[in-house]
Order: structure tokens, then C-alpha cells, then sequence
């Protein structure tokens, strides 16, 4: 009775055609159900430019421009991978790298601006010490 056509139900052993889903003696499910396919995201395209711009400005804040124009550099690229996010959820990820990329950001600007009384400081003292 086993032929090309019929399958053994795993649950009770009568045999039923292959295009059944499920057994007519025990109602089993004859075919597995098929997963529902994830879609994978993807990383915000400017997310890794943004950390990396807001890594930078921290490590370069005190050179105080490059300090102050990756910190711009890294809020900017932030904000264009949040909107990226937002016009399409489904596609793209990566909020927690925005948020560290926005962060460091504000840090090296911060430090960038703490810079500038030390350089400025630092500076009327060098030139008042090469006078006496």
C-alpha cells in the first residue's frame, strides 16, 4: 500500500496522500509549518561614520577645531541615521550605535570647549615666562 503517492502519519500509521496537511484518522500535521521568514536589518548607513566621528572628536579635542568639527560631523551623520531608521524601521538598525555615536559627540564638544581656557591660559603663561 506504501507507493509514491502516500506518506506514513508519524502519529497514528495510516497512510495518506502526500498533498494532505494533515492525517483524516488522527488530524496530525503532516507537513511541518514553515517558519515565517525574518528579514534581517540592516546597520543605519551613517552609523558608523558617526561613532567613529564622535570617537574622534573626544580623542582630538584637545587640538580644539578638528575637536569641534567631528563633534558636527558626528551629530549630523546621528541624526541622518535616526531618520533613516524612522523612514524605514523595517530595514534598518543600529539605534544603540546612534546613540553612542550622539554621545561621544557631545562629549568631544564639550571637552573641545573645556580646551580652549586651558589653551588660552596656557599660552599668557609661556608668553609672560619667555619675558622674564
Amino acid at each position: 500500500m506504501n507507493d509514491d503517492t502516500k506518506i506514513k502519519c508519524p502519529y497514528c500509521g495510516t497512510f495518506v496522500d502526500k498533498t494532505e496537511e494533515s492525517c483524516p484518522q488522527c488530524s496530525a500535521p503532516l507537513k511541518p509549518n514553515k517558519p515565517a521568514k525574518q528579514q534581517t536589518k540592516i546597520l543605519a548607513p551613517t552609523a558608523i561614520a558617526a561613532l567613529v566621528c564622535g570617537i574622534l572628536s573626544i580623542s582630538l579635542s584637545s587640538a580644539i577645531i578638528p575637536g569641534f568639527i567631528l563633534s558636527g560631523i558626528g551629530k549630523k551623520k546621528a541624526q541622518e541615521g535616526y531618520d533613516a531608521i524612522a523612514a524605514n524601521p523595517d530595514t534598518y538598525t543600529g539605534e544603540g550605535m546612534l546613540n553612542a555615536a550622539r554621545i561621544t559627540s557631545k562629549v568631544g564638544l564639550i571637552l573641545s570647549i573645556v580646551w580652549i581656557p586651558i589653551v588660552i591660559l596656557y599660552t599668557i603663561f609661556y608668553i609672560w615666562a619667555l619675558n622674564y
